[in-house]
């Protein structure tokens, strides 16, 4: 996978090749005032059902605790809508393991946490997606 330019510079969208799951991917921390970007972003690429969402943390080194509200809210608000998400930390990534398993937990969407990406990596093509800002 060798992904685009990113959308905004903490953060990217993407679609496996064969239209299967979203990817994103955070170099971070999130900035605050990114997050609305974010969301409106990926509310827009997701399909209306059986909705794959891969988020890989692997290059995230830092926690803005401002990101984890909004994303609860968007889980919840398509909790429905989602068939699989799965969340990819670095292996030394224990505090991301316990943010995601509690989030997982308060929204009620079950989460798999990896660190090996060797059965969920497919080929992404990262796209600049319009949004409202």
């Amino acid at each position: 996978m060798e992904p685009a330019r990113p959308n905004h510079p903490s953060w990217r969208i993407g679609k496996a090749a064969d239209g299967g799951a979203i990817w994103l991917k955070f170099v971070g921390p999130t900035p605050t005032d990114e997050l609305r970007a974010f969301i409106d972003t990926l509310t827009a690429s997701i399909p209306t059902s059986h909705a794959r969402v891969v988020f890989d943390l692997r290059e995230l080194n830092g926690y803005n605790p401002e990101a984890k509200q909004p994303i609860k809210s968007w889980l919840l608000e398509h909790k429905l809508t989602l068939e699989e998400v799965t969340v990819i930390v670095p292996k030394s990534g224990v505090w991301l393991r316990m943010v995601t398993a509690a989030i997982g937990l308060a929204v009620g969407v079950k989460i798999r946490i990896r660190d090996d990406v060797n059965d969920v990596e497919e080929a992404v093509t990262f796209v600049t997606a319009s949004h409202a800002s």
